[in-house]
């Protein structure tokens, strides 16, 4: 599956090819944890700490996202950048816009890292147009707080709820 990039030429691995298809439908903590939902997930509303469309659903620190992030079923990893892929799963690299607003980016295959700015699409560059190598030295202003790392399953997170009208796809198990 070749997803949408800019820069240097890489085809990223997606969800079936949705974050191509739907990528105006999803947000950059959807792609960070390779679960389309097209409701631009919010950290913590997949664990009932909000109600179904609250946005934010937490208050936008390092630690309230970093716990909200959890109670989705990530995993903490720590400070530290990640040097080797995980044996199951794909880190992602938590960054704060002081009081305004989260931002992911997600370690491919490549060691590298790509992420998702809003409804726009893929790319594995900063706002500087430099690869992503170490997520806490990248330019992605504003969000100029970097948090961590936590490790992202797929098959094991829950980003988003059903509510009524919701189709079965958005249900993430």
């Amino acid at each position: 599956v070749v997803g949408v990039v800019v820069g240097v030429g890489f085809c990223f691995q997606d969800d079936r090819g949705c974050f191509v298809n739907q990528q105006s439908n999803n947000n950059c903590y959807d792609y960070a944890n390779d679960i389309v939902t097209n409701t631009f997930a919010q950290p913590g509303r997949g664990s009932g700490l909000c109600p179904p469309h609250a946005r934010p659903c937490v208050t936008n620190t390092c630690d309230d996202v970093k716990k909200a992030t959890v109670s989705d079923g990530l995993v903490w990893v720590g400070a530290d950048l990640p040097k080797d892929l995980p044996t199951k799963g794909h880190y992602v690299s938590l960054h704060i816009w002081p009081n305004s607003n989260f931002h992911w980016l997600r370690m491919d295959s490549n060691k590298l890292w790509s992420h998702k700015l809003g409804g726009s699409s893929v790319r594995n560059v900063d706002n500087n147009g430099k690869i992503i190598s170490d997520p806490s030295k990248a330019d992605v202003s504003p969000w100029s707080q970097h948090c961590g790392y936590l490790l992202a399953t797929p098959s094991k997170s829950t980003i988003t709820m059903l509510s009524l009208g919701d189709s079965p796809q958005a249900l993430i198990v």
